[in-house]
C-alpha cells in the first residue's frame, strides 16, 4: 500500500433534527443556489419533505438531483454536474448514503467554475486539485 493523506469536509454536524437546518447553515456559508443530491428512495420516502420548505423560507433557490444509483456510473456524475451548473449552484449537498456523498463531492469540485479538469483527470488518488463549492 502507498501512503496518502485523507482529508475531509472541515466540519460534520450530527444530531437530532440537524436536517431542518441545512438552509440556515447554507446561508451562514453564503450560498444563494444550492444543489441537493440524493437518490430516488429519499425522495420517494419523504425524507427531504421537511428539509426542502426551509431554503425558500430562507430565500434560497433549492435544486435537488435524485438519479444517484449504488456504485454510480459517470454519466449519474455528469448529468449532476450538468444540473449543478445549470442551477449555478455555489454549494452542494449529499443527501444520504455513501454513493450520494461521493457524487456530491465530485459535483463539488467539477461544477465549481474554476475547474478545469475533467472525471478522467481525476481517477486515483491525489489526482483531484483545485476549488471546490462547499
Amino acid at each position: 500500500m502507498h501512503p496518502f493523506n485523507f482529508a475531509t469536509t472541515a466540519q460534520l454536524i450530527c444530531e437530532p433534527g440537524s436536517s431542518r437546518r441545512l438552509a440556515s447553515l447554507c446561508l451562514e456559508r453564503g450560498a444563494r443556489s444550492v444543489l441537493v443530491v440524493t437518490d430516488p428512495g429519499i425522495t420517494r420516502f419523504g425524507l427531504l419533505d421537511d428539509v426542502l420548505p426551509g431554503f425558500e423560507a430562507e430565500g434560497l433557490q433549492v435544486a435537488v438531483y435524485n438519479q444517484v444509483v449504488a456504485d454510480p456510473p459517470e454519466d449519474i456524475v455528469l448529468a449532476a454536474v450538468v444540473q449543478a451548473r445549470a442551477v449555478k449552484a455555489d454549494l452542494v449537498i449529499g443527501f444520504g448514503g455513501g454513493s450520494s456523498m461521493d457524487v456530491a463531492k465530485l459535483v463539488a469540485l467539477l461544477a465549481h467554475p474554476q475547474c478545469s479538469q475533467s472525471l478522467q483527470d481525476i481517477y486515483g488518488v491525489g489526482n483531484a486539485r483545485g476549488q471546490r463549492l462547499p
